[in-house]
């Protein structure tokens, strides 16, 4: 078989790289650093500083993958070339068959002082490792987060866990905002139990630093001191025009995860939209999707032609609480307590989306009242 190149090395282009190794297949993955698991960098390598590698130089070797360290920054189909930004300079890289999998950017939002070292993200590596090492220098500071997210709410809940005085802003009246109410409503009675202080409509004008402290400045809440500062607001693309001609955020592929505008070109994980046999064309962006989709490809790589069929799911861990969510919360029209579950259920009363809070173990009860559109008829 051809080589195959990977583009990404997160959950979804390590997923499908390992999968094709292991059936000997040759592989280039293309990505900055070792594979690593970036979803849970917010919480688990926050506090402790150890980043989750998916695999090691001599894994790779083991699966005759090579690595190419470096970020795709064009995309040639007329050639079938890449170009690579490395730490040596810029390359090109001819490819055959291509997997894209590069996920999400992390912009940070166009206000002043948030540019620049002093304010700190924690998607990646670098970024990370940098920011652990920053909270555990100075015991007892005072941590600004800005974005009340997955993200931005569990990290500020990992940073209280450490001893740290935090203050979640963001612009929305509460944390995760753009889930279900009831997620907002655990999500801010959790963080209030751990100590951090929610401010929501938070409109912030500039991030002032001077010496070793900064002030986050605004015009309704004030100005709020810092010692450190954490953003985590919002997400870009990461595709190459050529794949994004209007600079969209993901690429529609087909039930087998093919790109159908360009041959032998296959996408997987959060720049993804695919199409679901109930729900018409959705994107998942989460580790769980990132995952299946990128051993599906290699699959439909390797030959298998079973279309991709996963029902939305996330979960989120903020300090204690557990919520996890199955199906398409945006498609509910009501949500009530049946059974103990938490169910939105859509304009003709199907069941659209069920919602778990500290429950993990009625996750494939949930799976299946979602897949069938039942009503839970026994309680746990």
């Amino acid at each position: 078989m051809q080589q195959i190149t990977v583009v990404g090395n997160g959950v979804a282009g390590w997923a499908c790289a390992k999968r094709l190794g292991e059936q000997g297949v040759p592989v280039t993955l293309v990505g900055p650093g070792l594979p690593h698991d970036r979803p849970p960098l917010s919480k688990r390598a926050l506090t402790s500083g150890r980043i989750p590698w998916s695999t090691s130089s001599d894994g790779l070797a083991e699966l005759g993958i090579a690595h190419v360290d470096g970020m795709v920054t064009d995309v040639d189909f007329d050639t079938r070339q890449l170009t690579v930004a490395t730490d040596g300079g810029v390359r090109t890289l001819g490819f055959g068959p291509l997997v894209w999998a590069t996920g999400f950017t992390f912009p940070r939002p166009p206000v002043p002082g948030l540019d620049g070292e002093r304010v700190h993200q924690n998607h990646e590596s670098i970024g990370t490792a940098k920011l652990h090492e920053r909270l555990t220098s100075v015991a007892g500071q005072r941590v600004v987060v800005i974005g009340a997210g997955l993200i931005g709410t569990e990290s500020a809940a990992s940073v209280a866990g450490m001893g740290h005085t935090v203050t979640l802003v963001d612009m929305l009246p509460r944390p995760l905002s753009r889930l279900p109410k009831a997620a907002g409503d655990v999500a801010f009675a959790a963080l209030g139990q751990l100590g951090v202080v929610f401010h929501g409509d938070c409109r912030i004008t500039a991030v002032e630093h001077t010496g070793s402290t900064s002030v986050v400045h605004t015009t309704t809440h004030g100005d709020i001191p810092a010692d450190t500062v954490i953003v985590a607001a919002g997400f870009g693309s990461s595709l190459p025009t050529v794949l994004a001609p209007e600079g969209g955020l993901m690429i529609d592929v087909d039930e087998t995860l093919r790109v159908s505008d360009h041959v032998d070109v296959w996408a997987c994980g959060d720049c993804i939209t695919f199409p679901h046999p109930r729900w018409g064309r959705i994107a998942i962006p989460h580790w769980d999707h990132a995952f299946q989709s990128g051993r599906h490809v290699a699959e439909a790589i390797l030959g298998d032609r079973t279309p991709y069929v996963r029902d939305p799911y996330w979960f989120s861990d903020i300090g204690p609480l557990r919520l996890q969510l199955v199906g398409m919360a945006e498609r509910a029209d009501t949500w009530g307590d049946e059974n103990g579950l938490l169910v939105g259920r859509d304009r003709d009363g199907q069941v659209a989306a069920v919602m778990l809070i500290n429950a993990p173990a009625r996750l494939n009860e949930a799976r299946e009242y979602v897949a069938a559109g039942l009503i839970p008829t026994h309680v746990h």
